[in-house]
């Protein structure tokens, strides 16, 4: 069989669960469904005469045969995806940046500019949705979300959490938390504002605006609209402009954190490779400030 080469959608698809470790997750990256994944890698045992995969309880697990495919297997596939779809020059110095509305206006706009200095050549589209989207191969794509660190990706930087306020009302409601009346109390529908209130000691469930976007969150909150529980790396130039100030001296960790994902196969593109670079230079000086604003 060596003068005949097996079906390219068969290797495509073994790489593609070899390389993911799920069957699932290779069936969302090709638009398949699983069972197509698993025909295609049954029908590569079948032509190889090799076992690639064996079943360990509920999972799929590489075999000794499947990690030496595997390896031979990256870079031959890889070249011919070029060969057949040869990027432009324009796609290695655009640089696509999912993130979320609040994150870019809170945190990454002000900080953009030292990068667009740094490489004045790269074209920036600066996406903001809450939908994850999964770009097509080789796209120069970072994103940076806020989520809990087993939901996988880099972490850039911790967070805390804390009650913000317009200074007028925060003079007028004062500092006792339990004393917050309900209607005053503004929602972000994703946050963690119960587990800072719990820590607070307070058992009254916010019945004011609620809004879907951290930063429109703060924004009713710099209206005067009510006391809102946010994110310190969100509030902090409120709280350095003096727009808002911290209702309550309760500050505790986030559970959740701000994560740098990449696609594998676009990590090495050297665009991508220099934002994340300066990315995690802003990240260590934003962790300083924030733990500068912690007390004593």
């Amino acid at each position: 069989m060596r003068d005949r080469l097996p079906p390219l959608f068969s290797l495509q698809a073994f790489e593609a669960a070899a390389r993911l470790g799920n069957f699932s997750r290779a069936a969302g990256e090709l638009h398949l469904t699983p069972g197509a994944i698993s025909r295609q890698v049954r029908q590569l045992e079948d032509w190889c005469g090799q076992t690639l995969f064996e079943r360990v309880g509920n999972q799929m697990r590489l075999t000794v045969e499947g990690r030496e495919l595997l390896a031979r297997l990256g870079g031959p596939l890889a070249a011919l995806h070029e060969a057949v779809y040869p990027e432009p020059e324009e796609a290695h110095t655009t640089l696509q940046i999912a993130t979320l509305g609040s994150l870019a206006r809170a945190w990454l706009l002000p900080r953009l500019h030292g990068f667009i200095a740094a490489a004045p050549t790269v074209r920036l589209i600066v996406q903001t949705d809450y939908a994850l989207v999964r770009p097509p191969p080789r796209v120069a794509l970072v994103a940076l979300r806020h989520g809990r660190p087993e939901d996988g990706g880099e972490i850039l930087f911790g967070d805390r959490l804390l009650a913000v306020a317009a200074p007028a009302l925060a003079r007028q409601l004062g500092r006792d938390a339990t004393r917050w009346p309900a209607a005053r109390m503004l929602s972000h529908v994703t946050g963690d504002a119960p587990l800072w209130l719990a820590a607070a000691g307070t058992t009254t469930a916010p019945a004011g605006p609620a809004f879907n976007d951290a930063a429109v969150t703060l924004d009713a909150a710099e209206a005067g609209l009510g006391v809102a529980v946010t994110r310190l790396s969100l509030a902090l130039p409120r709280l350095r402009a003096g727009t808002l100030v911290q209702a309550h001296e309760l500050l505790m960790p986030s559970p959740r954190a701000n994560l740098l994902v990449i696609r594998e196969d676009a990590a090495t593109l050297p665009v991508v490779k220099r934002f994340a670079t300066w990315l995690r230079e802003e990240a260590r000086q934003t962790s300083a400030d924030l733990k500068a604003w912690e007390p004593a």
